[in-house]
């Protein structure tokens, strides 16, 4: 547990840092030829039950932007459908993995010329290998909504802090489905091209 603690702590002090440079010389979004997006979120979380469970992971993402934030098309707000992949250890009873796959509809407003403001949600699908009464089955589906704000730090280039909240259930095809629910706090970069 001390190890997710030590990690948390580094995490903060890094995204800090580079919140702080970002902000004192980046350039600003810019959306004329963009049509993707990829990037990779590093994450954290801890369920919202009884049962102790903390999770510490990767996200890679890639999207598709359908709408340009900025344009005038639905008043300036960006509009974008990502596929994330979840690569996640987990600490719990017994120490595991998580391994799941999620399509998300991202929407993104440019608040000011080096931010983007965003909230996204979708739902995917898990396999979750670890021991906890939290979670009684190894596949799952994860409907998840959050938001967070993207700072420039290049033309292209984004510093990304979000919060999501993240439900895991088997959906009724087990007689048992007592679900699990984890906040995760995320930082990581993204790239427009």
């Amino acid at each position: 547990m001390t190890r997710f603690r030590a990690g948390s702590v580094t995490l903060a002090v890094i995204l800090l840092v580079g919140l702080w440079q970002g902000t004192a010389a980046a350039g600003h979004f810019h959306w004329s030829d963009v049509r993707y997006e990829a990037g990779l979120r590093l994450v954290y979380g801890k369920s919202t039950r009884s049962a102790d469970v903390r999770v510490v992971g990767i996200l890679p993402r890639f999207g598709w932007v359908l709408v340009k934030p900025g344009s005038p098309w639905l008043a300036g707000l960006g509009v974008s459908f990502v596929l994330e992949g979840i690569f996640t250890a987990v600490q719990a009873e017994k120490n595991g993995v998580e391994l799941g796959l999620t399509p998300l509809l991202r929407l993104t407003y440019p608040w000011g010329r080096p931010l983007l403001v965003f909230v996204e949600g979708g739902a995917g699908v898990i396999g979750e290998f670890f021991d906890s009464p939290a979670v009684p089955h190894t596949f799952n589906f994860t409907p998840q909504v959050g938001g967070g704000l993207e700072v420039s730090l290049a033309r292209n280039l984004g510093l990304v802090l979000a919060y999501r909240y993240r439900h895991s259930s088997n959906a009724g095809l087990y007689e048992d489905n007592p679900a699990f629910d984890v906040h995760l706090f995320q930082a990581g970069l993204s790239y427009f091209f």
